[in-house]
C-alpha cells in the first residue's frame, strides 16, 4: 500500500513507524515536522508573529508548516492510507484538506484527551478511525483503543547492572511523588539513577539525583534501562494509558516500578515483575526487589511488538 505518515516525531517513535512499514513492502513517505523549520524573513515578522499569536491567535509558524504538509501530499499524490499521530497540533481545516489526499485517514493518540485543548477535533468524525492508548478515553469518546507498543529490539544479552531503580523524567506534576520514591530509595540505601530533564534547575533537587537540560537520545535511554533492573514509572495526572517505558521494559525484561493501576488490566501483567504503587503511601517489598525477572511468555510479547501495531491500525473492517 501507498501510506503516508505525519507527524512531529518529538522522541523518534514515529520514525521507527516509518521503518517498519518500509520492512513490511509498504511505499512509505513520513512527513516529518519537527524537521520543517520556518524561518521569519525579518525581525519585523517575528514581532508581528507574536502580536498575531497573542491577539488574533494567529501562528504564521503553524499556518506555514500546514502548508508545508498540503504541499508534500499535493506532490506524493494520493494515499491509500494517511496517518496522523497526536493530531492536535494541526488545525480541524488542514484535516480536512489531508484527508482529500485519502479514502482512509486514521489518527493515533498516545496523549491522553484531558491535555488536549481541543477535543472537537476527535468528536467531529474528521478521521475515519481514531486509536488511543488510554483505555479510559476509548470507552468516553466511542475511540478505538490501541496501547502503545514495543520499538526496541528483544533484548538478548544481559548487560552489566549498575544500578535498582531506574528513572527518567520531564520535571512536570510527576515531580513531587518521584521525590517521596527517591527519599524511599535512599533511605533504604537502594542504588538509583534518577534523572531530571527540563528547561530550569528545580529548587530542592535531592543529592542523589540528576538535572540536565540537554534532551536525551533513544539510544542514551536504551543504555540506561539496560544497566538497570528496575524501571520506574510515574502516572501523569488524568492518564490510564500505558507510557512508552512500560514497553521498555517488556522489550529488555526490566522489571517495572509504576504508579498507573491500570496494568493489571493487561495480559502481560505478573506481580513478580510489576509492582503497582500508591504515590501517598509508598512500599517496595524486599521480595521484589530481590526476586529474579519472570520472561513474558512469546505469544503475549507478540501482540505488543511495533508489528502487530501496525496490523492493527491498518486493519480494514
Amino acid at each position: 500500500m501507498k501510506i503516508c505518515l505525519i507527524s512531529f516525531d518529538n522522541w523518534g517513535y514515529d520514525e521507527k513507524i516509518a521503518n517498519e512499514l518500509i520492512k513490511m513492502g509498504h511505499e512509505t513517505s513520513h512527513i516529518k515536522l519537527l524537521d520543517f523549520k520556518y524561518k521569519y524573513n525579518n525581525l519585523g515578522e517575528r514581532i508581528l508573529n507574536f502580536f498575531n499569536k497573542t491577539l488574533l491567535k494567529k501562528n504564521i509558524k503553524k499556518i506555514k508548516t500546514e502548508e508545508y504538509i498540503l504541499a508534500t501530499l499535493k506532490n506524493k499524490g494520493t494515499q491509500d492510507k494517511i496517518i496522523v499521530i497526536n493530531p492536535e497540533r494541526i488545525s480541524n481545516d488542514c484535516h480536512l484538506e489531508i484527508k482529500k489526499f485519502s479514502a482512509s485517514y486514521i489518527a493515533f493518540l498516545y496523549d491522553s484527551l484531558d491535555r488536549y485543548n481541543n477535543k472537537a477535533l476527535i468528536n467531529n468524525n474528521i478521521f475515519n478511525k481514531t486509536f488511543t492508548f488510554d483505555k479510559k478515553d476509548a470507552q468516553n469518546h466511542n475511540l478505538l483503543f490501541l496501547s502503545n507498543y514495543i520499538h526496541l529490539e528483544k533484548s538478548l544479552l544481559k548487560k552489566n547492572i549498575k544500578y535498582k531503580v531506574l528513572s527518567i523524567s520531564s520535571i512536570d506534576e510527576r515531580y513531587p511523588v518521584i521525590n517521596s520514591i527517591v527519599d524511599y530509595l535512599d533511605e533504604r540505601k537502594i542504588k538509583h539513577k534518577t534523572i531530571f530533564l527540563g528547561k530550569r534547575k528545580p529548587k530542592k533537587l535531592r543529592k542523589s539525583v540528576e538535572f540536565t537540560k540537554t534532551k536525551m537520545t533513544q539510544s542514551e535511554i536504551q543504555k540506561k534501562i539496560e544497566h538497570s533492573e528496575i524501571i520506574l514509572d510515574i502516572l501523569r495526572e488524568n492518564q490510564t494509558g500505558l507510557s512508552f517505558r512500560i514497553f521498555d521494559a517488556l522489550a529488555l525484561d526490566k522489571k517495572i516500578i509504576t504508579t498507573n493501576e491500570s496494568i493489571k488490566e493487561y495480559d502481560f501483567y505478573n506481580p513478580n515483575n510489576i509492582l503497582v504503587i500508591e504515590p501517598d503511601n509508598i512500599s517496595i517489598p524486599d521480595s521484589f526487589l530481590n526476586s529474579a525477572y519472570e520472561i513474558v511468555p512469546e505469544e503475549i510479547y507478540q501482540k505488543y511488538t511495533l508489528n502487530n501495531w501496525i496490523n492493527i491500525l491498518l486493519k480494514d473492517d
